[in-house]
């Protein structure tokens, strides 16, 4: 219920039918009030409301999102993908034209609202009563009449007409027996087309005491899910390090050791590293509730950007230093078994060829060479650049790639410009002059730059006073209908 236009003198009755129904039979409805909604169209901006609060249960999308527009004194009724076989558009638009417009063009916003929210969910529950009995005359703006247990088809007054009243004996909702529990249910699923109105206070005090156990046993149920979560995630790390130190360690090839350790550095690193952030985000989360989920992201991925820049060299050291020292390794003679000895940076170019030695010159590719004392045979092993240059930040265009002619990894960028910039609409262009340090084949190349995109993040709060937050995830093609007054 969201009466930002100030035009209803008491919200409680309509929560309470929305809220009984929702029990009930998941059905989830919003009722938002505006005094404007400026130029746009109000049937356009009731679709997007409704697919942007996401009313109804996801995968059921069965949602209803009445708008009421005061400026344009104009009502719209929005109604979900699973609920249009059962409130076409032309059932929608009678029960507006029967309850809706006739209340507003009197002013009396409170009747209309109560009696339209009352009608929508007597004919879900009902769908054999005509549309003008689904909710009788009453002269209380403030109440709509219940005519959803129709036993006789002439009651008005579920509450004066009931019988069946139990006497809970002053018991709280958690000291009930599970027979006292399951008959209030079945009162709630009995009498729940318009909330707490036809129940005694006893029923609902307990109704009441229902709702808040639930939320205490789903707050516990999240606190648990969270400790779990801090455990699992450091769990899973540490696990994931000690793994990668026993692969390298039980692994006899000394180039393997290399990539293994080359490919999982990066998220072994960085998950350690802001470990302290992600923890701090869900303990703080116990106490701010979920509220802070889309800031928790946020602040994840800004603490990822900001070790990156403020750590990234000094991991890429690291990193470096440890595969260096794998480099170093000893190995055995594959011809004789013997133990090989690894030439120097100065050494071992006699043993590479003119492109190979054109690699190392521009840093693309470094060399290992092991001979073999023993039979004189040689090793030759290719390490590329692990922390490579790029033409421009943020792009993936290198600025040393493989050449077309010699195939050699020299082919060097000498000059770049950007001829178009990427926007939010359009890729850019960039114009890239290589020349190849080895073969010197030149040529001009142009690469696109992929086209800006925008960020989709979004929140919005829910509750009592707002909207959107609590509803379920539906969505809606459109159904429904509008009416002016």
């Amino acid at each position: 219920m969201e009466d930002s236009a100030g035009v209803l003198t008491d919200t409680t009755v309509i929560d309470q039918m929305i809220n009984g129904e929702e029990v009930s039979s998941g059905l989830e409805i919003a009722v938002v009030t505006l005094p404007t909604i400026g130029s746009y169209v109000p049937k356009d901006f009731a679709v997007a409301l409704f697919n942007y609060w996401k009313i109804g249960k996801k995968g059921k999308d069965n949602g209803i999102l009445i708008l009421h527009i005061i400026d344009q004194r104009r009502v719209e009724i929005e109604i979900g993908y699973g609920l249009e076989g059962d409130l076409p558009d032309a059932t929608v638009k009678r029960i507006i034209d029967t309850y809706t417009i006739p209340a507003f063009k009197a002013d009396d916003f409170q009747k209309g609202h109560a009696d339209t929210v009352a009608a929508l969910i007597n004919k879900l529950n009902h769908p054999e009563i005509p549309v003008e009995d689904l909710v009788s005359n009453t002269t209380d703006s403030n109440f709509a009449s219940d005519t959803s247990t129709y036993p006789t088809g002439s009651e008005t007054s579920n509450e004066s007409k009931r019988t069946d009243y139990y006497d809970y004996q002053g018991k709280s909702y958690s000291q009930l027996t599970e027979d006292e529990k399951r008959i209030l249910e079945e009162t709630v699923e009995r009498y729940n087309t318009t909330g707490n109105y036809f129940l005694n206070d006893e029923e609902s005090r307990l109704l009441n005491e229902k709702f808040t156990e639930l939320e205490r046993i789903e707050k516990e149920e999240s606190f648990r899910l969270k400790q779990y979560f801090i455990f699992g995630y450091l769990a899973i790390f540490v696990f994931l390090n000690l793994l990668q130190r026993l692969i390298v360690w039980i692994t006899p090839s000394p180039t393997a050791k290399y990539h293994i350790v080359h490919k999982s550095d990066f998220i072994l690193f960085y998950g350690i590293v802001i470990s302290p952030v992600v923890i701090a985000i869900t303990l703080l989360s116990l106490v701010l509730d979920d509220a802070l989920f889309p800031v928790s992201i946020f602040l994840i991925i800004a603490s990822i950007i900001v070790f990156f820049i403020f750590w990234g060299d000094l991991r890429m050291r690291k990193l470096m230093e440890r595969l260096q020292a794998i480099r170093n390794i000893p190995r055995k003679c594959e011809k004789c078994g013997s133990k090989m000895v690894k030439l120097s940076e100065e050494a071992d170019n006699k043993h590479l060829s003119e492109g190979q030695v054109s690699e190392e010159i521009v840093n693309s590719v470094d060399y290992d060479v092991w001979v073999c004392p023993s039979c004189h045979s040689n090793s030759i092993f290719k390490f590329k650049n692990i922390n490579p240059e790029y033409i421009h930040k943020g792009t993936s265009f290198l600025k040393i790639k493989p050449c077309p002619e010699c195939k050699f990894e020299t082919f060097v960028c000498k000059s770049s410009r950007i001829l178009s910039e990427a926007t939010y609409s359009s890729s850019g262009k960039v114009e890239v002059r290589r020349t190849c340090a080895h073969c010197k084949h030149n040529a001009t190349e142009y690469e696109t730059i992929p086209q800006k995109q925008k960020s989709s993040s979004g929140s919005s709060s829910g509750g009592g006073g707002g909207g959107g937050g609590s509803f379920g995830g539906g969505s809606s093609g459109g159904g429904g209908s509008g009416g002016s007054y």
